[in-house]
């Protein structure tokens, strides 16, 4: 994209009216922003369900704990393999439509940025917890928005790895983690 672009962000077409509904502590809610969060409660639900309930997600569950194990136990690790990118592919996939309906534009480093973001709020809700990162990134995102507001915005991304630093000293397991306990043999 930069090699077409030259670093310039490029626009995209309005998806959704930016429709005022409300106005909550002197901050506008518009409709596109309200879609953006039903629709990511939605998604996590789903993924949430998925991952608890169906076959596939116990074995998903089952290789990330014990790759040996869940082999032996006759789980089709290629399936499983796929079925996980498969799932990534279509979550980010539904992120980048979100964020274009919201902000209407985009950059050659947008997946940098988000990718820090998204990998810090998986950290700081503890990796592996599909809630812990949701609230992970509920938390990331009100630092965020405060340390624009009191910062400037140029201290957006820096509040991110300032968070990302502060969990993995002093909280490497995140939030909601569990401690991993390791035998000696």
């Amino acid at each position: 994209m930069r090699l077409l672009t030259s670093s310039r962000p490029v626009g995209s077409p309005r998806v959704l009216e930016k429709i005022i509904l409300t106005e909550v502590w002197g901050a506008n809610v518009r409709l596109d922003t309200v879609i953006t969060i039903i629709a990511a409660a939605i998604i996590f639900f789903i993924l949430e369900r998925f991952i608890k309930l169906s076959r596939m997600g116990k074995a998903i569950r089952a290789v990330s704990m014990n790759e040996d194990a869940a082999k032996l136990m006759g789980v089709n690790l290629n399936r499983v393999i796929t079925t996980t990118f498969l799932v990534g592919g279509l979550a980010t996939g539904a992120a980048g439509f979100f964020y274009i309906t919201v902000f209407e534009y985009t950059k050659f480093n947008i997946g940098f940025t988000m990718g820090m973001a998204a990998f810090t709020a998986a950290v700081l809700g503890g990796i592996g917890n599909i809630r812990g990162a949701f609230f992970g990134g509920l938390t990331l995102g009100l630092l965020e928005v405060y340390a624009s507001a009191v910062l400037g915005t140029q201290w957006k991304a820096v509040t991110v790895f300032i968070v990302l630093v502060l969990v993995l000293l002093f909280k490497p397991n995140g939030l909601f983690g569990e401690a991993v306990q390791t035998t000696r043999a």
